[in-house]
Order: structure tokens, then C-alpha cells, then sequence
């Protein structure tokens, strides 16, 4: 992270940061935990924690603050870092009646895993999306590219989801993940780079990915 830059990653009701927090220092990252949603208007950095995408916690809405604060940023076009639910507040529609429709940052809907859909092996697909997966794409993410092994498809990182995005959207780049039908394991375009996939637990790969945004921004 050059100079004095900040980076701030944003609190909101059901944001899960605590992890994140402790990923984020082990990759050399100076984050603080925001106490009210203006501080983003000052922050170099930003960063969109995961949330809790159950629908009890979503019944609860979000202040209409915290997406004010994403979408200053995006304008602004400094550097953000959505992961996990924090990626679905980039997407067109709601994540439940009770919350605010997303940004439309990327022109994709939100998606809900069907559970009607099972595996190879006729077995039900289990939701939450959990454990680790095999992303594939990532080598043409310039920060990412690096991470992914020469000869390898892609990488196995950890999940943990109800909601996602599609594998295709328009006028952004995706790297692709399946859980019973494909979706975004990660979207990036310009200074955006939002991410399906838990870097917090996703071990050493985890870190470093987290360095990479820090070193390649």
C-alpha cells in the first residue's frame, strides 16, 4: 500500500469482519474497522467485509449509508475490495425483501442457490455453499494472475454463501466457480475487484491474494 494511504473496511449490521481483520494485518495491510459509514468518504482504500446472508439476519435490512459510502467510492474510483456477501451489494436486485436494492455496480442480478439442483451423484446441493472450491480464471486478473500455478486450471479457495452471481456479466471480467450450475468466484474491472471466494479462509492462498491487492493497486 503506497505512502499514507488508509484503508478502511466498512461495518454494517450483519458484516462478519473480525477475520478479515486479522487476514488483512498477516498480509501487511493496515485496515481499520469503520465506526460510521461517512469515514469512507476519506479512505484511499475500501473494503466491503463478508455478511451473513441467512435470511434472519437479512429480514433486518442495512442502512442506506452503507451503500451511499460503497457507491461514493466506486464514483471516486479508488480501490475496493468486496468479499463474499459484500460482492452481492455490487449486483442489480435485492438479497431479500427487507434490504435495499444493490448498486447495480456490475450489471448482473442477484442469484440464490436452487435447492431443487443436486450433484453428479443425484445428491441434494447443500446451501450455504461451504468449504473449499475450484475457482478458475483468476490468471487473467493482473493482481491474481501470479497466484495461479503454470499448468494448473485455477485454485481452490473457501467459500461460504446462499447468494452469488452469475458466471457472465456484462462489460466485467469473471473468474468462474460451480456449485451445481456456474457461478462468479470473482469479478474485477478497473479498480474493483470483488470476491465470492473468503480470502480470511482461505489459508496461505488467502494471504496472499490479500497481498497481491495490496501490492499490485
Amino acid at each position: 500500500m503506497p505512502g499514507s494511504a488508509t484503508a478502511l473496511v466498512l461495518d454494517y449490521a450483519i458484516a462478519r469482519p473480525r477475520r478479515l481483520l486479522a487476514a488483512l494485518a498477516a498480509a501487511g495491510i493496515d485496515a481499520k474497522l469503520s465506526e460510521t459509514p461517512l469515514q469512507a468518504k476519506n479512505a484511499d482504500w475500501l473494503i466491503v467485509p463478508d455478511g451473513d446472508d441467512a435470511d434472519d439476519a437479512l429480514s433486518k435490512g442495512i442502512s442506506p449509508g452503507v451503500l451511499d459510502a460503497i457507491q461514493g467510492h466506486v464514483e471516486a474510483r479508488r480501490p475496493l475490495l468486496a468479499i463474499g456477501f459484500g460482492l452481492t451489494l455490487l449486483l442489480e436486485g435485492r438479497t431479500h425483501a427487507a434490504m435495499l436494492p444493490g448498486l447495480g455496480t456490475f450489471r448482473a442480478q442477484v442469484q440464490r442457490f436452487d435447492p431443487r439442483l443436486t450433484d453428479e451423484d443425484e445428491r441434494p446441493l447443500l446451501s450455504p455453499h461451504a468449504g473449499f472450491a475450484l475457482v478458475v480464471g483468476l490468471d487473467r486478473q493482473p493482481q491474481l494472475a501470479p497466484l495461479v500455478p503454470r499448468g494448473e486450471a485455477g485454485v481452490w479457495l473457501a467459500f461460504r454463501h446462499r447468494l452469488c452471481a452469475p458466471s457472465r456479466i456484462p462489460q466485467a471480467e469473471v473468474a468462474v466457480c460451480h456449485h451445481g450450475v456456474p457461478f462468479a468466484g470473482a469479478i474485477w474491472r478497473g479498480s474493483l475487484l470483488a470476491t465470492q471466494f473468503l480470502p480470511e479462509h482461505s489459508g496461505r492462498l488467502g494471504l496472499d491474494v490479500l497481498k497481491a491487492w495490496r501490492e499490485r493497486m
